[in-house]
């Protein structure tokens, strides 16, 4: 018996709602998938919290009447001075098989020092999340899924790369979208980076013609995986600009990746490939920690 779908989704202190409204998408398609939203209180009095529970309470009798097509809803309260780790907690106990929430908007200098909570929530979360910037820029049929694998690493081979690839399949069948394969190979002098991206191995190694090995890998999984060849992107670059260039060539609605977890106080300048994605292209990211 097939386990239902029990989604985590992170409300935000605002009227919109796009992690809500993505998941309300997701659940007109099935109505079985059980949403718990998740309200993060971070600013309390140990003696309010009664008098904060019941509003949050009223608050969410709100939220279930817009949200008429959430069937099995419901809401947790949590109270933590840190946000990201709030949530994070929440769904590491919660037996949830996905993390939604909303990408907070970038502000270029502050981010330099602070990282915002969707970049802490990427880098701890030890479920797969989805990171939702617009739902309703994004909520047409027919839309391409981007898998961005990195063959040249043999640490995120195998295991993850299915794993990857399962999900792009789910989310692309329940809005009639195509799978396309990606890998972006980094050359030997990638240039100024905008986060803390590692070479590709295979490049690190010295081969003759990365590209071309790793098309060969790709046109392997794909082979295994029944993808037309037409759907395989091998590039030469940069992450952070190849596969936003690539989702804008596509129309693509969303961008699966593995992701490694990095802990600095230089939020913007040290983050992860799966961050710098995100903050190029329209659509969903949809983010698997490695490790």
């Amino acid at each position: 018996m097939t386990t239902p779908n029990k989604f985590a989704v992170l409300l935000k202190p605002s009227d919109k709602q796009p992690a809500l409204d993505r998941a309300a998408q997701y659940t007109r398609v099935d109505p079985s998938i059980e949403v718990v939203a998740v309200r993060v209180i971070n600013e309390f009095k140990d003696a309010d919290k009664d008098q904060i529970i019941s509003r949050e309470k009223a608050n969410f009798e709100n939220l279930k009447r817009l949200y008429t097509s959430i069937e099995n809803f419901s809401l947790e309260v949590v109270f933590n001075k840190e946000v990201a780790e709030g949530f994070n907690e929440v769904c590491k106990k919660g037996k949830f098989t996905l993390a939604v929430i909303s990408a907070n908007k970038r502000h270029t200098l502050r981010d330099l020092f602070v990282s915002n909570i969707d970049s802490q929530i990427m880098r701890q979360c030890t479920i797969p999340l989805l990171v939702v910037k617009d739902a309703g820029t994004t909520a047409q049929l027919g839309q391409s899924v981007i898998v961005a694998f990195d063959f040249s690493d043999a640490s995120q081979a195998g295991k993850l790369d299915e794993l990857l690839f399962e999900a792009a399949s789910r989310f692309a069948k329940s809005f009639d979208g195509n799978v396309h394969l990606a890998n972006c190979v980094t050359p030997d002098n990638p240039g100024l980076m905008g986060g803390n991206l590692s070479q590709s191995k295979i490049v690190a190694a010295g081969m003759a013609n990365p590209v071309g090995v790793c098309y060969q890998l790709a046109e392997e999984f794909a082979q295994n995986h029944g993808i037309p060849e037409d759907n395989i992107h091998v590039v030469e670059g940069r992450v952070d600009e190849e596969i936003p260039r690539l989702c804008e060539k596509l129309n693509a609605r969303m961008v699966c990746m593995g992701t490694t977890p990095h802990s600095t106080s230089l939020g913007a300048v040290n983050s992860s490939a799966g961050e710098l994605v995100l903050e190029q292209i329209s659509g969903d990211i949809f983010i698997v920690n490695a490790e």
